[in-house]
């Protein structure tokens, strides 16, 4: 699977990843009771509960350094690899984070190893109905099963879950792939796609996004997604999974 440089993503991720609140509601409600929480692969912090004292992981220095001040105990480090004892923190969470892990199997033993409670993971399953993005960039889906793991595939790692459907809503605050559904014309702006990791995974796309552009201003993007016009959520496959330990 093809690297991504975080550190040359750290700058769109603080101007497009900013937390979306109806997400961020929906974490919180797991995060609530608990006095320490520690974000694994916590990129430029987005999410991360402000009630508790909060402890973020993150590999790139430069993600680290793009992040709002904050209470949150910063550390360099890996999901792989986590510096704590057992049962260090009541919750473990990781948010649109574990399909850029390079061992998910020992990333996610390693957040059940440190939480008390539960482990939370914003992540996203390939069962979601087709995107209309992937009709202007086919390899989307492809890149995303490989990377990211099926529901199955994280109840055999985690044990016991549970997931909620996290519906994006039409105007989501947080720029990540699935955010701009019904703002088709975000895709052209390459500052947008430099904050969505698919984007660097993809090759070529010049021709794609031409043919994007002339389907919006021609209005055939109304015309064929005109039913989409009309709703404010999606399910467009991101899932909220939560594993309580016993």
């Amino acid at each position: 699977k093809m690297k991504v440089n975080y550190d040359q993503l750290s700058e769109p991720y603080r101007n497009f990843r900013t937390p979306d609140k109806r997400i961020a509601a929906a974490i919180f409600k797991h995060t609530k009771d608990a006095k320490n929480v520690i974000n694994v692969g916590a990129g430029t912090g987005a999410y991360e509960p402000t009630h508790c004292k909060a402890t973020a992981i993150e590999p790139s220095l430069k993600m680290i350094a793009k992040r709002q001040k904050s209470g949150t105990k910063l550390i360099q480090g890996f999901a792989e690899n986590l510096p704590f004892n057992d049962n260090t923190f009541d919750v473990a969470m990781g948010i649109l984070t574990i399909h850029h892990w390079t061992d998910i199997a020992k990333g996610l033993n390693e957040m059940l190893r440190v939480a008390k409670q539960r482990v939370i993971l914003l992540t996203w399953i390939d069962d979601s109905p087709k995107f209309w993005l992937e009709d202007y960039f086919p390899e989307i889906r492809a890149i995303d099963k490989n990377i990211f793991p099926s529901l199955n595939r994280l109840e055999q790692l985690l044990g016991n879950i549970s997931s909620e459907i996290i519906q994006i809503p039409s105007d989501c605050g947080d720029g990540f792939l699935g955010a701009y559904w019904k703002r088709p014309e975000a895709y052209l702006n390459k500052d947008i796609r430099a904050a969505i990791s698919t984007f660097s995974r993809i090759h070529n796309i010049d021709e794609s996004l031409a043919q994007l552009k002339t389907d919006i201003n021609s209005g055939e993007w109304n015309k064929k997604h005109s039913k989409l016009l009309n709703r404010q959520n999606l399910d467009l496959g991101y899932r909220l999974v939560i594993c309580e330990k016993e």
